[in-house]
C-alpha cells in the first residue's frame, strides 16, 4: 500500500543514532542484526573499549554489562554521561545487588539478565522516544528559556529509573528510593543509594 511518509519528495532519511554495546556475553551478539534496524551498532568487550569508542564516535545510545573484564559498567556510564551530549545509558546485570552504583552513576535504565530479545528492543525503544522528546524540548528551551519547557524536558527523560521522593528505605528509612525494574503488575524492584540495598515490593504509580 501507498504511504505518503515514504514518498520520493520526503527528504533524506536521517543517519542511524549511534549504539554502543559493551558485554561480554555471546547472547548480545544475537540481538545486534535486529538493533541494526534502529541504530549503527558498535561492539565491545570492555571499559577500555567503550572509553576509546567514545573518544572516536560519541553514542547516543549506551548499553553496558556492570560486570566488564576490565572494570565497572559504572565506570562506562559516569563517561557516557560525561560527553558533551550525554548519552542514554541502559545498564544490564545479572547482580542486582550492583544496580545502587549504576543509578548512582547516572544510567537512565537497568534491564535484569537474563532478559527476552523482545524486552530488550522495547526498553530500547521506549529511550528512544524519550530521547528524542527531550531532544526537541531542549531545543525549544534553548531558544524561549522558558522554564516550564525545562522542567517538562527533565521528567520525560528520566528513564524507566524512577525516584520515590516520600518512600522509605526498609532498610535505613532513608526518605527517597528509586524503582529500576519491574518483576510483575503489580511489584517493582528498588535502590536506597543511602546504604545500598535492593528490594522487591509493591510497584507504585
Amino acid at each position: 500500500m501507498y504511504s505518503p511518509a515514504f514518498s520520493s519528495t520526503t527528504s533524506a532519511t536521517p543517519p542511524l543514532p549511534e549504539l554502543l554495546i559493551a558485554d561480554t556475553d555471546q547472547i548480545t551478539s544475537v540481538y545486534v542484526s535486529a538493533l541494526r534496524d534502529k541504530f549503527h551498532v558498535t561492539q565491545v568487550a570492555t571499559a577500555e573499549g567503550a572509553l576509546r569508542a567514545f573518544e572516536r564516535v560519541p553514542p547516543a545510545f549506551v548499553v553496558s554489562e556492570l560486570a566488564l573484564p576490565d572494570g565497572g559498567g559504572e565506570q562506562v556510564c559516569r563517561a557516557a554521561k560525561a560527553l558533551k551530549v550525554p548519552a542514554t545509558v541502559l545498564v544490564t546485570t545479572a547482580e542486582v545487588e550492583q544496580v545502587p552504583g549504576a543509578i548512582e552513576a547516572g544510567c537512565d535504565a537497568v534491564l535484569l539478565k537474563p532478559f527476552a530479545p523482545n524486552l530488550l528492543f522495547a526498553r530500547l525503544g521506549r529511550l528512544l522516544r524519550a530521547r528524542a522528546t527531550e531532544l526537541r524540548f531542549r531545543t525549544l528551551r534553548q531558544s524561549a528559556k522558558a522554564e516550564h519547557l525545562r522542567h517538562r524536558s527533565e521528567l520525560l527523560f528520566a528513564g524507566t529509573n524512577q525516584h520515590w521522593p516520600n518512600t522509605h528505605c526498609p532498610y535505613c528509612l532513608q526518605e527517597g528510593v528509586t524503582s529500576f525494574e519491574f518483576t510483575s503488575y503489580r511489584r517493582a524492584w528498588y535502590a536506597c543509594l543511602e546504604c545500598k540495598k535492593v528490594w522487591i515490593a509493591k510497584r507504585q504509580e
